[in-house]
């Protein structure tokens, strides 16, 4: 990743550590005003926030860093990691939430005030929605940023969803159903858990993949392959075998081609450099491998 990249990436997580610090206090002022726990789950949702995305800068510094004596091959592997933690951060406090939210609707639900809950709403949607957009426009090819605007999309669906929920509260309340109203704020935690796993679970699964030295997306894979018929085309190769896997901005991928014994080390390097040179396109740090292997049986009957 260039150093105008890491740089923007940097400046992101720090931009969005500022307004999700901000978003946390005022949800869990909200919170214990209106007495909601799906208001003060979006407050405490958004101080877990804080944490995960100063992890998040601090694996973009490590994985700038390059290689070093200790890290020969850098330090790139933060990345899925805490990309990872984040995943199982987002987890844990759905349970959490889900829990509280049964124990609520057994004792007999709770007394929001609707009208705080809906204003805070409205602030929390307007501002994860712009913090999204903003993160979007930026995310570039960094795997932490995407991640970070994810969490901000979740975040902006969770805000409309409490104005929604309270919204429908405020009405239920002057009507002749008022009796339900205890029960909307923890079924609308119970919705919102639900409704939210799936972006947590794809974050502790790709992380998983890349740790244990996965293939790497479709996406990903696409191009690589597409590189490697151009140069086996031009080269006039046997099909070789291709395998590849990504780590957070590294990306390896290793060629084997049986050929005749007669190939030369120049035609070999011939044949890394187009590939190499086809390569560097795409917005990772490819480690590449090419090897030309004899075949055994070349010259039998």
């Amino acid at each position: 990743m260039a150093a105008q990249d890491i740089a923007t990436e940097r400046t992101s997580l720090i931009w969005s550590i500022v307004v999700c610090t901000t978003l946390g206090v005022i949800g869990i002022v909200a919170g214990l005003l209106s007495g909601s726990q799906m208001i003060l789950l979006d407050g405490v949702y958004g101080f877990i926030g804080v944490v995960v995305s100063w992890l998040l800068l601090q694996a973009s510094s490590l994985a700038g860093e390059g290689p070093s004596k200790h890290y020969p091959y850098g330090r790139q592997a933060a990345t899925p990691i805490v990309i990872g933690i984040q995943g199982f951060v987002l987890l844990a406090t759905l349970l959490y939430a889900a829990v509280q939210a049964v124990n609520s609707i057994v004792d007999g639900g709770s007394n929001v005030a609707a009208g705080l809950a809906v204003l805070y709403g409205v602030v929390s949607t307007v501002a994860s929605f712009g913090t999204w957009a903003w993160l979007r426009r930026r995310t570039g090819d960094s795997d932490l940023v995407f991640a970070e605007a994810t969490a901000w999309r979740v975040a902006a669906l969770r805000g409309f969803g409490i104005v929604v929920g309270f919204g429908i509260l405020w009405l239920i309340l002057r009507s002749s159903w008022r009796s339900a109203g205890p029960y909307i704020d923890p079924v609308m935690v119970l919705v919102t858990c639900v409704a939210f796993l799936a972006a947590p679970i794809k974050m502790v699964k790709g992380t998983i993949v890349e740790l244990l030295e996965g293939v790497p997306p479709p996406e990903v894979q696409g191009p690589v392959l597409q590189a490697v018929r151009e140069v086996q085309a031009a080269f006039d190769l046997n099909d070789p075998v291709v395998r590849m896997t990504k780590l957070g901005p590294k990306l390896y991928v290793e060629v084997d081609v049986v050929v005749q014994p007669d190939v030369t080390i120049a035609q070999e390097d011939a044949v890394r450099n187009d590939l190499r040179r086809r390569l560097s396109v795409l917005p990772y740090a490819v480690w590449l491998n090419v090897e030309l292997s004899a075949d055994p049986t070349w010259g039998e009957l």
